[in-house]
């Protein structure tokens, strides 16, 4: 083919590219472009993508931001027993001596502070609302923290909280685990605006465990037995234990023992591929639908030939976000952009190691 030819075939790819993009469908796959890699002093525990192509890690004493370029911006929390929490824009430091949490910008300077009681087990942003899950000795209970550092109750139980699912401080989603006459039991309560516990809707699931929850034209629970959706009539539908589950162009995709299934609005399977890599969790971006594992990455999951990105070795934390890919394994970070691939080669693996 010639040169004027390939550049024909190629604008008309981008063409098409940007059509189906505009529908929320991909057309080409994607390949990792670096933009930095550094050694780190400590082993990090924890690390996050935040909004902006930023990076932020936690190795139990500093909180680190890094822009695209690598470019560093450290926060000292000398102390013991200290975790973080990573929202859509910035990061949160619990210090379980005073029983504070401080939330701080990518800039590295403190926004907001916000005292707790009982023992914070986890904080999320969703949908914009700040959520803190606190754990007691009689029980548990989710606070919605506002801009300006107070704590509003929203939910309490006597029972485990499992998992949750905001909107808004009005409108949500809870699993907790409790005991039953013949053992145990799932319950899920929804909020719709009502602000009275009494008044949430209920439903429970006995002898069954809450493991995720997907928000879409309904709420869908998982357990390790059966798909229920929480719609006007329940639906229920059995599954084998999935790897993970997530909501792609309005269906819902699930991971498990090496297939990807895909499900039709009222939870039964309509497809499944057969994955080419050893995948467990999946995410979805704006660049698509993506399944990965501790080493690989697939992009295109569905299609006849998926692009594959392949570390040379398993990595101890591995992250896809709003574009981005964050590989971390013993003391080495590195940071990708997700970028199309455009090429004519049959090869489909892009190698990625880490520089000594």
């Amino acid at each position: 083919m010639s040169k004027f030819k390939k550049r024909i075939v190629l604008f008309l790819i981008i063409i098409m590219a940007a059509s189906l993009g505009i529908k929320g469908k991909t057309l080409l796959p994607y390949k990792a472009e670096p933009l930095f890699q550094v050694k780190t002093d400590q082993e990090i525990m924890n690390m996050g993508i935040l909004k902006g192509g930023v990076l932020a890690t936690f190795d139990g004493d500093r909180l680190a931001f890094y822009d695209r370029q690598g470019r560093k911006k450290t926060v000292d929390r000398l102390g013991e027993g200290q975790k973080a929490f990573f929202g859509e824009a910035d990061a949160m430091l619990y210090d379980e001596d005073v029983d504070k949490v401080a939330v701080f910008g990518e800039d590295g300077k403190e926004k907001q502070t916000y005292r707790v009681d009982g023992t914070l087990f986890n904080a999320r942003v969703q949908e914009g609302t700040r959520i803190f899950h606190c754990r007691y000795d009689d029980g548990e209970k989710l606070f919605v923290a506002s801009d300006g550092g107070s704590l509003t109750e929203v939910f309490q139980t006597k029972n485990y909280i499992l998992d949750y699912r905001f909107d808004s401080s009005k409108s949500f989603v809870v699993t907790e685990l409790s005991n039953a006459a013949n053992g145990y039991k799932t319950t899920v309560y929804r909020e719709e605006g009502k602000g009275d516990r009494s008044a949430m809707a209920s439903t429970e699931f006995p002898m069954e465990v809450a493991m995720r929850m997907v928000m879409g034209k309904y709420p869908v629970v998982v357990t390790e037995k059966h798909l229920y959706g929480l719609d006007k009539e329940l639906i229920t539908e059995k599954t084998p234990i999935l790897s993970d589950i997530i909501l792609y162009n309005g269906r819902l995709h699930s991971l498990h023992s090496g297939l990807l299934s895909v499900y039709d609005g009222h939870l039964k399977e309509k497809k499944h591929y057969l994955m080419e890599a050893n995948v467990d969790r999946l995410a979805v971006m704006k660049e698509g639908l993506f399944a990965y594992g501790n080493r690989e990455i697939l992009s295109r999951p569905m299609s006849k030939t998926p692009f594959h990105i392949r570390f040379d070795d398993n990595q101890e934390k591995l992250l896809l976000k709003d574009g981005y890919l964050a590989a971390y394994e013993h003391k080495h970070v590195a940071f990708y952009r997700l970028k199309p691939h455009f090429s004519f080669s049959k090869d489909k693996i892009q190698e990625l190691k880490h520089t000594e």
